[in-house]
């Protein structure tokens, strides 16, 4: 099933989606953060103008903020997302704050995504940045231990580690993703970098 990440799974085609970030509204205007996170009781960050709230330890953080609006992060697909603000609705009606259930649905949507990968190879950092061009790349081992590469086509950040490991952030679907990860295989593979 199609979704606005792309699939409906964490994975897709050897790539794995670490982190979904989605924001909506809740439907009630100006929330009282302070309020809010006096009166829930389900685990919880207090901070000036917004409230983290769990469900569960390891599970996806609701980030509910002072203007009214939500933003979801730490989900690895798009089903889960929604699950978190189907929880968000229950927990704050709970206490009976006005929010909106059809408009807090409706509003969701997709930030960004962050998937990683494997080339399945070590990699040589500066060849890696030579390669892939240094207008779009930099590699500045004393201050980060990776490349920093921009791709022109798609507004992205990728990171290549020397382990082979891959990070994608930015990116809008797991398509483009994949698409950014194969041209850099491609690159690196042309180059007898991998």
């Amino acid at each position: 099933m199609d979704t606005p990440v792309g699939t409906e799974g964490d994975e897709f085609r050897g790539l794995q989606i670490v982190n979904v970030v989605a924001s909506g509204v809740l439907g009630a205007g100006e929330i009282d953060t302070d309020v809010l996170g006096a009166e829930l009781s389900v685990e919880k960050t207090v901070l000036p103008g917004r409230v983290y709230l769990k469900p569960e330890e390891q599970s996806p953080v609701a980030m509910v903020f002072r203007s009214g609006s939500y933003t979801v992060a730490g989900a690895s697909s798009w089903g889960e997302v929604l699950d978190i603000v189907r929880w968000l609705f229950e927990t704050l009606s709970s206490i009976d704050v006005g929010i909106n259930r059809d408009e807090m649905l409706e509003s969701v949507s997709l930030k960004y995504l962050v998937v990683t990968g494997d080339f399945n190879s070590s990699l040589n950092l500066a060849a890696v940045v030579v390669s892939l061009g240094m207008e779009q790349s930099e590699y500045e081992p004393e201050q980060f231990p990776a490349v920093i590469h921009n791709p022109e086509d798609i507004d992205c950040t990728v990171l290549l580690f020397s382990n082979g490991k891959v990070t994608i952030t930015g990116v809008h679907n797991v398509q483009d993703a994949f698409d950014v990860f194969e041209h850099i295989e491609n690159v690196l593979t042309d180059g007898a970098l991998i």
